[in-house]
């Protein structure tokens, strides 16, 4: 049976779609009219794949290679891409593609997609692989994840071996969107988060305590400290904004000349010498080579908090992971009233 021009057409852009075989790229051949789409028409996904290889590779045959297909099959689906747009993609020069204004300004728009795209395979593995519910993710800040954590871990595993656990330390916004992404089960920052979708559990207030390699002894105002080998945590940081607003409403001029991004980096420059610090109770407590932490007076506190998507309930090891961390939690407490 001989197709007409329109059903060619249909099964080609079909056939762009899939994307198993070489062939998938080739236009059908069994007609003597060449059919080209009308100007105006969408970008194939297919279409789409190949421009995005394009500019990553930077060649076409290297973006060929990248997509399993001969050159001239691309080619011909980069030819079709720019017919559908209306305008070109890429200036041929010397024998290389240069792209044109055009393509610049849709790239930042294609990387979005093909970031959905990584976002959904990775929520399709999240979703098949949690179906045995034998496994759990954990997303942890730094600090968290240096020895409190790590102890959890630990106690879990001796009484569930066949439990497989991935833990990862980041920092709290990443916590969020791998969590709203279902990448992660679980996430323990400091600080409150509000956001829709999500569940916030308080799980204890940790004190921040000072550390400083010239020992002290007893509680210690944020009025004693030296500006000068003050060192501060990033901004954005909440424990950080805390520490910045009571040294505001105290009038206390301390302008960190250092500020790092985790309380394990502050906790290593003092360790090093290089100053003082405040940092929570966890780190203080269990990073190496400190001298015994002193309390801040008035007493100042960080809040430990997990998160979890609100529209899941808190599977059975999810709750035992929370039941022994809070238990970790109040060991480190205890310790600092002895």
């Amino acid at each position: 049976m001989r197709l007409c021009g329109p059903q060619i057409w249909r099964r080609y852009l079909h056939h762009l779609l899939q994307k198993d075989d070489k062939k998938d790229f080739i236009p059908p051949t069994n007609s003597s009219e060449t059919y080209l789409p009308k100007q105006g028409t969408p970008m194939r996904l297919r279409q789409i794949e190949v421009f995005y290889a394009i500019m990553t590779a930077g060649s076409l045959r290297r973006a060929a290679e990248l997509l399993h297909v001969s050159q001239p099959a691309a080619s011909k689906v980069l030819r079709y891409a720019e017919q559908s747009l209306g305008f070109a993609l890429f200036e041929r020069a010397g024998g290389r593609l240069v792209p044109t204004r055009e393509a610049r300004i849709m790239l930042p728009h294609v990387n979005a997609i093909f970031e959905k795209l990584s976002d959904l395979k990775r929520l399709t593995d999240n979703l098949r692989y949690a179906r045995d519910g034998h496994s759990i993710s954990i997303g942890c800040v730094p600090s968290l994840g240096l020895s409190l954590v790590p102890r959890v871990v630990q106690r879990y595993r001796a009484d569930h071996p066949g439990m497989e656990l991935t833990i990862d330390a980041m920092h709290g916004p990443e916590i969020v969107s791998r969590i709203m992404n279902h990448d992660l089960d679980l996430g323990i920052v400091f600080g409150d988060y509000t956001c829709d979708g999500l569940t916030a559990l308080h799980i204890a207030d940790i004190p921040l305590m000072m550390i400083d390699a010239e020992e002290g002894e007893g509680p210690v105002s944020v009025t004693e400290i030296n500006p000068e080998r003050y060192i501060g945590l990033s901004e954005n940081d909440p424990t950080a904004r805390m520490l910045d607003m009571v040294m505001e409403e105290a009038r206390i001029p301390i302008k960190a000349h250092v500020r790092v991004r985790t309380h394990f980096m502050a906790a290593e420059l003092v360790r090093l010498g290089g100053g003082c610090a405040i940092v929570d109770a966890v780190t203080a407590l269990h990073h190496p080579g400190l001298p015994r932490p002193r309390p801040l007076s008035p007493p100042l506190s960080v809040t430990c908090t997990v998160l979890f998507r609100a529209d899941h309930a808190l599977s059975q090891i999810s709750q035992s992971i929370l039941t022994l961390l809070r238990s970790e939690l109040d060991v480190d407490l205890l310790s600092l009233k002895k």
